[in-house]
């Protein structure tokens, strides 16, 4: 008799394409509403663990990685660090948050090794779709000053923003501040390396360039055309490194290591010397910077009260919340000494919350992520660690480490990145049949 097939085998095409619309959703609505991203990172895992579940008929073992023990220790030592923060709901919410997104970040990746080049494929060109739909949304709105978000909120008022991010003329929102898109256009930034990346396994090297002016073009645009000044640099760091790989990817590999040290290390110093320099009035920096270098300076300076275990999770937001505008000036200018609602650079932010503790454990999963990137098929090593010095850079002068779309972002990242890698070796394994 002949052997049966099963259900799934016998709607596989329309279930890759179900796929394929599932992941290019799911894409441009983070793509457009960042503050999502919490959601659609939990649902990164229903897509492989369905196709892994429907064929092999049963719920995958795997073993958690080294990053994801690191992760695991330091979500330990996050949820000790809340007894003494100073906004404890805050704090048990971005704990909550962290260990979510290392669980769905966990079960996204070590699934994807286990589904076929079909499945793999079918998740790639729902990304590179959702990419090219996305970013072409987010260049109308740079070139456009938002007029998309502009027309939506004159027809629905209560999408509208705070009445201070915006003019109303006649019941019309007739301009919208620069920085509400400022998520949105880092959100295409994150992106941007793991699409590159796939876009080169899918594209064959004739068609590679249409691919690139149709999907990846646009995106790039977008960022550059953007007031986000933070993605303009994340975008050209990423450049700089894809580039260095084509000359010495051993190098190269090193410099990421030594930079990530140096950040994790020399943050405090410079932060203090450029608030003691008074770079803050300095008339060529811009505005929203100079105010930065007054929050970072002022940080860097209660990082002495709680040195060693920090001063707790979300206690720059709680502090901020207290001293409002009652806060003493930095000298000579307008702008309040405080930490602010977050310090705007990750690494100091883990200096001041969590301490000499919390930047080693940072330290260390930066590192341990260098080596196993290193571990990526030569082929994808270019396009990984672009993706890597993206979100270092991201995480320099932007948000708040405990923005729950921000620590998200970080997780759908490392999905992509890890649907890249994969199919990189399964069409290496079937080039290599071939021959």
């Amino acid at each position: 008799m002949p052997a049966q097939t099963s259900p799934t085998e016998h709607h596989r095409q329309p279930l890759l394409l179900l796929t394929a619309a599932w992941v290019a959703g799911g894409v441009i609505l983070y793509l457009c509403v960042p503050l999502i991203a919490p959601v659609l990172l939990l649902l990164c895992p229903v897509a492989p663990l369905a196709w892994y579940v429907a064929t092999a008929r049963r719920l995958p073992r795997s073993r958690p990685s080294t990053v994801t023990v690191a992760l695991i220790l330091t979500g330990a030592y996050l949820a000790l660090n809340t007894s003494w923060s100073l906004g404890p709901a805050s704090a048990h919410l971005a704990v909550a948050m962290f260990f979510s997104s290392v669980l769905a970040a966990h079960l996204t990746t070590s699934t994807l090794a286990r589904n076929d080049t079909d499945v793999l494929r079918a998740m790639a060109i729902g990304l590179y779709a959702g990419i090219v739909i996305g970013g072409a949304v987010l260049l109308i709105e740079t070139v456009s000053q938002q007029w998309i978000r502009r027309t939506l909120m004159s027809l629905l008022p209560g999408l509208r923003p705070n009445p201070r991010d915006m003019i109303v003329d006649a019941d019309r929102v007739v301009l919208l501040e620069t920085y509400l898109i400022n998520r949105n256009i880092a959100a295409v930034t994150f992106l941007f390396w793991p699409t590159s990346l796939l876009v080169s396994l899918l594209a064959t090297s004739a068609r590679r360039q249409h691919w690139w002016r149709a999907g990846l073009i646009p995106a790039a645009a977008a960022i550059l055309t953007s007031s986000h000044a933070t993605s303009k640099i994340a975008f050209a760091g990423a450049a700089i490194t894809f580039a260095a790989f084509h000359v010495s990817p051993t190098l190269t590999r090193r410099a990421i290591a030594w930079v990530w040290v140096g950040a994790i290390f020399l943050v405090v110093p410079l932060a203090t010397l450029a608030f003691h320099s008074q770079l803050y009035l300095s008339a060529w920096i811009p505005h929203s910077a100079r105010h930065r270098i007054v929050i970072w300076g002022y940080t860097s300076k209660q990082i002495a009260n709680a040195p060693v275990l920090g001063a707790g999770i979300s206690t720059a937001h709680a502090l901020n919340d207290l001293a409002g505008d009652d806060a003493p000036l930095a000298p000579g200018s307008q702008f309040h000494l405080s930490t602010s609602a977050h310090s705007h650079n990750v690494y100091l932010q883990t200096w001041y919350e969590t301490g000499a503790v919390g930047a080693a454990l940072l330290l260390l999963i930066g590192l341990l992520i260098v080596r196993e990137l290193a571990q990526a098929p030569q082929r994808a090593q270019p396009y990984v660690f672009s993706a890597f010095a993206t979100c270092a850079l991201l995480g320099g002068t932007s948000f708040g480490l405990w923005q729950p779309w921000f620590m998200a972002s970080f997780g759908l990242v490392a999905a992509f990145v890890m649907l890249g890698w994969t199919l990189t070796r399964h069409i290496s394994a079937c080039d290599c049949a071939r021959s």
